[in-house]
């Protein structure tokens, strides 16, 4: 069976997404292995606080030069793949791997993973409704960065993710990679995926 890389925007439902991929397979007996990029890269930028040249350069420069800082995240993001493409695929020599990404771009997936061994797919809602998906984190979020922002910030940050979604939606054409459109039947979408799953990824 191939292991799965999940490409996604942020809030499209990529956990959610590999969490209920992993049970389906796990249902089948064989073993899996559930990888998130969102904990590598806390490891990963944990490493790089402690350091010598980011305490004593890195830290105080990047709040004052904005270059640096999204440098600095460029970096962060590249140490990160560098880590997860090592890791993933030693671990899918033992397990089916459900890997989920938000910082990852489809031809970045597309050129670190063998076709014969893993299966990439995207996830977004290029259609959401935004004021639905705000009303949606002020109800289910609880005390989260996003619903500490005000409306008008979070009405900026929704409009820049559909936009990416939508972005996502026509790299997945073009690559012939499937898409998960979460933009209305979030849960039932996702589920949809899920119970077939295990076909598209091959016995």
């Amino acid at each position: 069976m191939k292991s799965i890389i999940i490409v996604g925007v942020s809030r499209a439902g990529k956990t959610t997404l590999a969490q209920a991929v992993a049970r389906a397979i796990g249902a089948t007996g064989m073993a899996v292995s559930f990888i998130s990029a969102d904990a590598l890269f806390g490891g990963v930028t944990e490493i790089k606080k402690h350091s010598l040249f980011y305490v004593a350069f890195a830290r105080p420069l990047k709040h004052l030069i904005p270059a640096l800082r999204r440098r600095h995240k460029r970096n962060l993001r590249r140490d990160l793949h560098t880590c997860a493409h090592r890791f993933i695929n030693e671990q899918a020599q033992v397990s089916v791997v459900v890997y989920e990404d938000a910082y990852m771009t489809l031809a970045q997936a597309k050129n670190m993973f063998d076709d014969d061994k893993f299966q990439i797919v995207a996830i977004g809602y290029p259609e959401s409704d935004i004021d639905k998906k705000i009303a949606d984190i002020r109800k289910y979020d609880g005390d989260t960065p996003a619903n500490r922002k005000s409306y008008s910030e979070l009405y900026l940050m929704i409009s820049s993710l559909v936009k990416a979604s939508k972005k996502l939606r026509n790299d997945a054409q073009k690559y012939g990679i499937p898409f998960i459109d979460t933009s209305v039947r979030y849960r039932e979408t996702i589920q949809e995926f899920a119970d077939g799953v295990v076909d598209l990824l091959g016995e």
